[in-house]
């Protein structure tokens, strides 16, 4: 083990799937999670009228670790309150899921919601409002079939008001986008945003850049809606690469292996298949590692790193998508200018693309501080031919 290694040692006398467990739990702090976390931090703390919140970037990018550690530290900060109120549920998520059919289903998804505000550990009971919703004995929430779409919104209100949620985040939210034609596209955001309206809690839409078919529905959604984008790291930005490069080593470094691996050395092609997604790399690194402790290796070799890679094909299918949510990204952001222009202010000029890079100081988020550096007699980062390309 490398005197740099960041696990503990006596992981090494643990079996592989307890090491795999330390690696699949460890959270790299990186800068461009530091920004989004903080940021929804204080749109969760005060809202405002913003009571839907549009969390996007691209896939992969990181952003169901950072619902995740939105409700670590809601929970983590509310412990007196949950003492004092055990039917209050600090925060709730559930995913938006699509069907066999390759469409989403909102019935099913407000059931989803439901069991999602449903914890059969909290002795208060929800009144639901509507027959055919209840607990049975055990405490289960039992949902019969026979119960519209409609009883079901009403229970669900009545669900939220009751649990009052700090933010009820709904995952995978591009996927209510997937609807029956003869339905309005603009159905459930609206519907959302009426709920958020009603019952005063938060709703946090976290998905894709799709999310932003929905930035110019109506007046009234965007007005109360608040956006938070989770952008990858750029390769034509040097800081971006750099930190890139820290957040490789980073990995490298808390891989519970008895040869720290040399992934540095190879960045530029984890970024070529990771596409700068910090998400989609610490998965890859994940199987990797995987491999090699099956295997019985010491380390993580390039061939570990192969083997477990996304195809060119996939690497360049996501690319597009990505490329074409950053554009629409920056449409709106350029929109600035228009309405500045419209209502006669000056134009505050060119920014450059580094400014969304900037690095901050970096926050205690259950992992390592600060930025990494090279350790002593570490070759600066540089490509290493890798098999066939």
């Amino acid at each position: 083990m490398s005197k740099s290694s960041k696990f503990p040692q006596s992981l090494l006398l643990q079996s592989p799937l307890v090491r795999l467990a330390f690696f699949d739990n460890y959270t790299m702090a990186h800068p461009r999670l530091e920004e989004t976390f903080n940021l929804l931090k204080l749109l969760v703390s005060n809202s405002g009228e913003s009571r839907v919140i549009f969390i996007y970037g691209p896939t992969g990018v990181g952003k169901t670790t950072l619902r995740l550690l939105i409700e670590k530290w809601l929970i983590e900060t509310n412990q007196h309150e949950l003492e004092a109120d055990r039917g209050w549920l600090p925060v709730a998520s559930v995913e938006a899921v699509v069907q066999k059919s390759g469409l989403f289903n909102s019935k099913d998804h407000i059931k989803r919601c439901l069991f999602a505000l449903h914890e059969p550990l909290i002795d208060q009971k929800i009144d639901y409002g509507t027959r055919g919703i209840y607990r049975n004995s055990n405490g289960q929430i039992v949902i019969e079939s026979k119960v519209i779409e409609t009883d079901l919104g009403w229970a669900l209100e009545q669900a939220l008001k009751h649990r009052k949620p700090k933010i009820f985040f709904i995952d995978e939210a591009h996927h209510m986008l997937m609807i029956a034609s003869g339905r309005k596209l603009t159905d459930l955001p609206e519907a959302i945003k009426s709920l958020a309206n009603r019952t005063s809690v938060v709703h946090g839409l976290v998905g894709t850049y799709e999310l932003l078919t929905l930035h110019d529905v109506g007046d009234q959604l965007s007005r109360r809606s608040a956006y938070v984008h989770f952008p990858r790291y750029r390769a034509d930005c040097t800081q971006d690469r750099e930190i890139f490069q820290s957040v490789v080593w980073g990995f490298q470094l808390n891989m519970p292996l008895v040869e720290e691996p040399d992934l540095v050395s190879h960045w530029d092609y984890c970024y070529e298949r990771s596409l700068g997604c910090v998400g989609i790399l610490k998965n890859w690194f994940q199987n990797a590692l995987f491999d090699a402790m099956t295997e019985g290796a010491n380390t993580v070799k390039i061939q570990h790193l192969e083997r477990r890679a996304l195809s060119v094909a996939q690497c360049r299918n996501i690319l597009k998508k990505i490329k074409e949510g950053e554009n629409n990204h920056a449409q709106i952001e350029a929109e600035v200018s228009q309405l500045r222009a419209e209502l006669g202010l000056p134009s505050l000029g060119a920014v450059a693309d580094d400014s969304e890079s900037q690095t901050l100081k970096t926050l205690q988020l259950g992992t390592q501080k600060g930025r990494l550096r090279r350790k002593p007699g570490q070759p600066k980062p540089k490509r290493h031919q890798v098999g066939n390309q």
